[in-house]
């Protein structure tokens, strides 16, 4: 519970529940409408780009059913968290 009382979602939860009704499979790098939903969702404030980059970490620290994997960008590798049933036994996307 938060110091009002008040029960604090996780960042990991409330993007399943962004990517769910929005029908998204996944959130990751250059999502930044999506990842700006989950901050509202979360209760996290909005500062430009730094939100999105507060988020991906998050994600990247606690992921919970979220599947985490990489994709090559232009300047690395980006972080992409798929959906649970987007990926099979095997952790290979569907």
């Amino acid at each position: 519970m938060g110091r009002l009382g008040t029960v604090r979602k996780r960042i990991c939860d409330c993007a399943v529940e962004v990517l769910r009704e929005t029908d998204n499979p996944a959130v990751g790098y250059g999502d930044a409408g999506l990842l700006h939903m989950i901050a509202e969702r979360a209760g996290v404030p909005h500062k430009a780009w730094f939100t999105e980059d507060r988020i991906l970490n998050a994600l990247s620290r606690t992921p919970g059913s979220l599947v985490p994997r990489y994709f090559q960008a232009r300047r690395g590798l980006a972080r992409v968290f798929y959906l649970p049933e987007e990926v099979d036994e095997d952790g290979k996307l569907k």
